[in-house]
């Protein structure tokens, strides 16, 4: 009986190495395609090695890392308010070393380096920008779960909205078919017209469970 118990307790062991293995080798991969896709998107920003690049953060080591790491209220615009541009851009730096998907890193980028007077700088944060918005709306047009943006942090999602000019009024969370989705509710500050956008979460609740059992 022992003898069995220690086979056993061997086998799970072994079973486990080898899982954390196969884990560690799978996010080798996905940090090397990343960093390959953004060394040719820095030379030339194209909206199909964009669209690449955020389905492969996504299952990068850097995602599970800075998935937690986000905070509300943008304090990263807090030194360009106060006209610090040059703790400002650093910020936005910091932000896109992490990200390079990040809406408000690019964002932040491009209004510091015009406010610089680093006007290439800014454009091409600006061609970023416009790119990743392009991205997003590429996976879907949010009308209804079918058709869902696909989105890889709430973060994400709140600047979208904000970037339309739109105001967010809540979020509601949704689980359909294995599969988890956003529905949030906006306000066109415009025309007053209150709408639901919906958007694909699976990814980031996939990982936020992953991180939340190991």
């Amino acid at each position: 009986m022992k003898a069995n118990m220690h086979i056993l307790v061997v086998i799970v062991i072994v079973v486990f190495f080898i899982s954390s293995c196969s884990s560690t080798q799978v996010y080798e991969l996905h940090d090397a395609r990343y960093i390959k896709l953004l060394e040719n998107i820095k030379l030339e920003p194209n909206l199909t090695a964009i669209k690449q690049l955020r389905h492969v953060y996504v299952s990068t080591q850097r995602y599970k890392k800075n998935i937690n790491a986000e905070i509300p209220n943008h304090p990263e615009f807090e030194a360009f308010l106060h006209k610090d541009l040059k703790a400002s851009l650093l910020k936005a730096y910091e932000v896109l070393d992490k990200n390079y998907t990040s809406l408000n890193g690019h964002y932040l980028a491009m209004a510091t380096s015009f406010e610089l007077g680093k006007k290439e700088q800014s454009k091409y944060h600006q061609s970023l920008l416009n790119i990743l918005l392009e991205a997003i709306w590429a996976s879907g047009d949010g009308k209804s779960i079918s058709t869902a943006f696909f989105s890889i942090s709430t973060s994400e999602i709140n600047s979208f909205i904000e970037l339309h000019g739109f105001d967010l009024i809540s979020h509601t969370f949704i689980q359909r078919d294995e599969k988890s989705y956003d529905k949030v509710r906006i306000k066109d500050l415009k025309t007053g017209q209150i709408f639901d956008w919906y958007f694909d979460i699976s990814a980031q609740r996939k990982v936020t469970i992953s991180i939340k059992q190991s």
